[in-house]
């Protein structure tokens, strides 16, 4: 089926969330002809359910959830949407708390963001409230940490004793 609408411009994409959300936009780019906007925490899960609900935008399908860890600038959460009626598409950026990183989750408004916003808490550490089920998909239970932050130790650079090393009584004797 055709779209019958054409897509928007990204400015124009931009135009409406400043207009409906004002300065809870932070920032906006133009990425190649897509729509990149960087919003509140606060308002992010608003803005996600304005873009699928608004007819003009009708974002309808949910792409990706990831994090991006900005050290003390803190995780950056991005989100990308389409809409399979206008072809147009948009990436909604949040920035949470680099010590203890909380996110709305919009799970429930794209059921596809589900297992993305579970990657995102096993991986980066991120808490989406309201989530229904965050438990580990990728990573053991008993796995400590989150492997994709910028401060995981890697194990291959943790000094460890030789496994042959000799210990206690052995060690003493030589």
């Amino acid at each position: 089926m055709a779209s019958s609408r054409s897509p928007l411009p990204p400015t124009e994409i931009a135009d409406r969330l400043r207009a409906r959300f004002g300065d809870d936009v932070v920032s906006f780019e133009d990425r190649f002809g897509h729509a990149v906007v960087t919003v509140t925490t606060e308002r992010y899960r608003e803005i996600v359910r304005f873009l699928r609900d608004e007819r003009d935008l009708a974002f309808d399908y949910f792409d990706f959830l990831g994090g991006v860890d900005r050290r003390d600038a803190g995780i950056e959460v991005v989100t990308h949407l389409a809409s399979t009626v206008h072809n147009h598409s948009v990436r909604v950026k949040v920035v949470a708390d680099a010590q203890e990183p909380r996110v709305p989750t919009i799970s429930d408004l794209y059921p596809g963001a589900n297992w993305h916003e579970r990657e995102a808490w096993e991986l980066f550490g991120v808490d989406f409230e309201g989530h229904p089920h965050l438990v580990k998909l990728l990573l053991p239970e008993p796995f400590e940490g989150h492997p994709l932050r910028k401060d995981f130790e890697l194990m291959t650079r943790v000094a460890k004793p030789w496994p042959g090393e000799a210990e206690g009584e052995e060690a003493e004797e030589e």
